[in-house]
This record gives C-alpha cells, structure tokens and sequence, in this order.
C-alpha cells in the first residue's frame, strides 16, 4: 500500500483542490483501479477551489452586523440572522455562499466491482470513500497551534453567537421604539475583533499558505480504499457488490462527496458507506459520531461490525472516537441520513499528525497503520455481506 502513497504524495505531490495535479491523481487513480474493476468512471463537476472564501463572507458579516448595530439596527439584525443561518446550513454541508463563488474542473473517479448471484439477488452495497485532494497551510494548523483548533473553533462560534444576540435585540428595540444605552452600541466589537481576526486568518492562509503533500491527508486513506478494494473484489459473495469513490476537492468543502450523492444518491440510499481519511498515523479508530457542531451518529450496524472486528482482533490496535473537528467526506451522507462510518488515525492526544501543514509527507506514513486499517474496512464489508 505505501506504493500508493508515495505515487500520490511524492511523484504526483501536493493535490490541490481544482489543480492540475488533482487531475493527474485522478487519473493514475482511474488507471490503477481499472486492473481491480469491472467499470471504471470519471464523473467530472465544477467547484470552489477553497472553503477559505465562504467562510471569510461569512465571518466578515458578523463584523458587518456588529458595525451596524449603532447606526441600523434593524439591518444589522437581518443581516446577522440571515448570515447565521446560511453560516449554520454550510457547516452541514449544505452549500449557500458556496454557490455564488467561482468554480473550476474537479472529477470522482468510480470503480464497481459485482459478483451477480443467478438468481439476481443483491446483497448490501457497501461503498467505499477517500478524497485525493489535499489542503492548503494555514496557521490554525501550525504544530504548535493544532492542539487548539477546537477551543479556537468554539470560541469563534460563541463571539458570532454574542454578535447574533446584540443585533437581534438592538433591531427588536429599534423596532419598538425603545432607547438602547449608549454603551449598547460598543457590546459586539470585542466579539467583533476576534471574528475578524478569524477572516485575517483566512485571507493568510490563501495568500502565504502552500498545498501540501498529503501523504497522510489523504494518500494514506486512498491507499487504504485501493487494498480493501482489490482484496474484497477477489472474493465477493454472491449478489455483492462493492464500490471505491476517490473524491475531489473535499477540501474544498466536501463538494466531490456532494456531487457523487446528488448523481448517486438514489441508488446507494439503502447500502453503506465507508469512509476512510488520516490513516498513516498514530491509532487506528472507527468513529462512532462526527460533525463539527454536534456529533451525528456514524450506522449502528457499521459500528457493530467494527467492534466486532476489535473483539476478533485484539492484537490490532483500533478503538471508537467521536471526531468533531472539521467535516469529512462522512458529514454530508451523515446529515442526509445515509449509513455510514468513518475510519481514521490519532496520535495519543487525539490530533491528526501533520494535519494540513507541509510535514505531512509519505515518510511520515506507517504501513501497520495501513494494514490495520484494510483489515478493518475488509471485516465491516464482509459482516455487512454475511448478514
């Protein structure tokens, strides 16, 4: 498997979402999988090349609302609820500002593999993810600040949350003809500041940050998806039938996932998904609930099927996680009601090693992790089939 990651993050290198090197590994995707499949597709669609510039609107309309707030009241409370739902529809997947920025090429690329039984009985689909692309740097990824990503996020959330408050109510006294304390006025700019500091960030991050190699993020998952892939096509049962989804720009805001559920969505609504991110690294875990909010519950029957892999595995080192810093290829089927689980890697404090920086190189990657994790992925699939 650490072929795989070493063509991915070193011959081919860093993927930016929308590059010409995202295509390239789409294509040495499509080549390889062709040996392992029955078909083999490229479904091509157009999308934002970073999720810095959405998010950066948002943000800066918080700061807008809270300007406003002294001036026009009432404006200032429809600009920050209106903004705060679309905010809240976006963290979910659910694209709003995403939808007016530029766009480029991106692609998925598909394989299937089928094992029709004659009496044309079909067992559970099981389909199995990982995004190519990799990210740009930014400094809330910086090893020394990662640890905090979290605290960081939530904070950023609370000080929109206080903006929200102070607008509403300044536009509901407006409204009534109520005078607001001069000091009222002042309330949103310290909550304003630290928003506009997380724009600051943003705009850095696409000006001075790099693309990075990806090797654990996510040559190491795609590596996995391949393996598990190959070894479960050899033997499916029959009536099987077992799908690898390499997708583009997931971050860019999981659009490559988005556009294979809307193309896809119907067929796979009753079978499950397997979604595999950050595996090169530290310990292997099935994620029992994600979501960048509040954590949405990963399938009950794939993550009975993981523990019992763990139970018939002891000697593995794999265990449960709820993931809750940023969106994976798992969010969007999660918050459209799709069965689904991800697997992923952490070092001891719960961080993903190398996490959007440069060092995330291919000799960082650790081949027992990649081989746990298949050994993984390959149990869920056949206890999934064997039900």
């Amino acid at each position: 498997m650490i072929r795989y990651v070493e063509e991915l993050a070193e011959k081919i290198g860093p993927r930016g979402s929308t590059t010409r090197a995202e295509r390239n590994a789409s294509k040495y995707l499509a080549e390889t999988l062709q040996a392992m499949a029955d078909e083999v597709q490229i479904q091509s669609f157009r999308s934002v090349p970073t999720f810095s510039w959405a998010y950066g609107m948002y943000y800066f309309f918080m700061v807008l609302a809270a300007l406003l707030i002294p001036f026009l009241p009432v404006a200032a409370a429809v600009l920050a609820l209106v903004n705060t739902l679309a905010y809240l529809l976006e963290c979910h997947t659910f694209e709003v500002y995403t939808k007016i920025l530029p766009k480029d090429r991106s692609q998925n690329v598909i394989a299937r593999k089928s094992n029709p039984s004659e009496e044309g009985e079909m067992l559970s689909r099981v389909v199995l993810v990982a995004h190519y692309d990799t990210s740009r740097s930014g400094l809330s990824f910086h090893p020394k600040l990662v640890a905090g990503f979290r605290k960081s996020f939530i904070l950023l959330n609370v000080c929109m949350a206080v903006i929200l408050i102070l607008a509403l109510g300044a536009g509901i006294m407006a409204l009534f003809g109520l005078e607001m304390l001069p000091v009222y006025n002042y309330l949103a700019l310290p909550f304003a500041l630290y928003v506009l500091f997380s724009v600051l960030l943003l705009i850095h991050r696409e000006i001075w940050g790099v693309h990075t190699p990806g090797g654990n993020d996510n040559a190491s998952g795609v590596a996995v998806m391949l393996d598990s892939f190959e070894h479960l096509g050899r033997d499916l049962p029959e009536g099987a039938e077992v799908w690898a989804v390499a997708t583009g720009c997931e971050e860019a805001g999981t659009v490559g996932m988005l556009r294979f559920l809307e193309e896809y969505g119907e067929a796979i609504k009753d079978d499950y998904i397997i979604n595999m991110d950050n595996l090169g690294i530290g310990h292997v875990k099935y994620i029992t609930a994600e979501g960048m909010f509040y954590p949405m519950p990963a399938d009950r029957d794939l993550i009975l099927a993981a523990a019992a892999c763990v139970r018939e595995n002891p000697e593995l080192d794999i265990g449960p996680h709820v993931y809750k810093a940023l969106t994976t290829d798992a969010t969007p089927a999660l918050a459209r009601g799709y069965k689904v689980i991800s697997i992923m890697a952490f070092d001891d404090n719960g961080i993903l090693p190398n996490w959007h920086w440069p060092t995330d190189k291919a000799e960082f990657v650790n081949p027992e992790n990649l081989a746990t994790a298949s050994t993984l992925v390959q149990s869920i699939a056949r206890q999934i089939w064997g039900r």
